[in-house]
């Protein structure tokens, strides 16, 4: 007896110490690597209230809750140029729409998922020039069916990045992206800007961060940020017989906080409006029927697992 106790414990051990040994030496990599903010893991929140929708007889409205989770693991190659990140994420989406429905109710709700996986690879050619190559692959549906091939989404992008001197970074690629509420393919600019206490990052026109450090030891951050949010999904439903798939569009425009509770441990707290919000009912024939609600207040809230800073 007393040997599977030891037994049990050796084992419990070993497990704690290979997992501790990973994330030590992908700090190591991080603080080595490509970046001083590169997130290993990390659980949000997002809440939009209610939102009437516009040019419509009767009171519709719409509200959004959605809980997402991801976890990377990154691997530097022989070559010390070149870097793979294997990414593992889940969204959970609860769409609660008011007076939809025929015969009309109060309300009416669906629960759409995803799950993901992302491959990056991070090359520096030279001290100048490094690319950037991400895949995504996504299974979005709300699961009452068989899954097919319009359950699957392809997303990705491909950009070259020039350092310009040791605060400035500039970029240009391409992005197949469904954040405009469907896929497409779309010219992006990448920015990095890094001075003090000052800090831009972008993917134009998907996002724009903008953030102040405070404090001697830069626990809070303080900023701005805009982010193009979007997704398609696959359904199934006796209550919207005609529809096959629900696509939306939303722009968020904030500020946020950023709070280290430790070295490696993150707060993360956005909030402001949500606006251009598009919706896409597209039913069995492709036929595609388009609405917008108004802007409305949305909040966000998450905690990461970040690497440690380098001094």
């Amino acid at each position: 007896m007393d040997k599977k106790i030891n037994m049990s414990c050796f084992y419990k051990k070993t497990t704690v110490q290979k997992a501790s040994i990973i994330i030590f030496f992908s700090f190591i990599f991080l603080n080595n690597g490509y970046s001083q903010d590169f997130k290993l893991a990390g659980i949000h929140y997002v809440n939009y209230p209610k939102s009437k929708i516009k040019d419509v007889s009767r009171s519709q409205e719409t509200l959004f809750q959605e809980f997402g989770a991801f976890v990377n693991f990154p691997k530097k190659l022989k070559n010390d140029k070149t870097t793979l990140i294997n990414s593992f994420g889940y969204g959970f989406v609860e769409a609660t729409m008011y007076n939809f429905t025929q015969p009309q109710t109060n309300e009416y709700e669906i629960k759409l998922q995803e799950f993901y996986y992302k491959l990056m690879l991070l090359h520096k050619w030279n001290e100048k020039w490094s690319l950037l190559v991400n895949l995504k692959p996504t299974l979005a549906s709300d699961f009452k069916r068989k899954l097919s091939l319009d359950d699957f989404v392809f997303q990705g992008a491909v950009i070259a990045t020039r350092k310009i001197n040791d605060k400035f970074k500039i970029g240009a690629g391409v992005a197949s992206s469904i954040r405009w509420g469907s896929p497409r393919v779309i010219p992006v600019v990448n920015l990095h800007y890094n001075n003090n206490r000052h800090n831009v990052n972008a993917i134009l026109p998907i996002n724009f961060k903008y953030t102040y450090s405070l404090f001697p030891d830069e626990k809070l951050k303080l900023g701005v940020k805009y982010a193009r949010n979007g997704a398609g999904f696959n359904i199934s439903d006796d209550n919207l017989p005609d529809v096959d798939k629900i696509n939306y569009s939303r722009a968020n425009i904030g500020v946020l906080t950023n709070y280290h509770l430790t070295k490696i441990l993150r707060l993360e707290a956005y909030g402001g409006i949500s606006t251009g919000r598009i919706y896409d009912v597209v039913d069995f024939n492709k036929n595609v029927y388009k609405f917008g609600s108004q802007a409305a207040p949305f909040f966000n809230i998450g905690i990461v697992l970040v690497s440690p800073k380098r001094k």
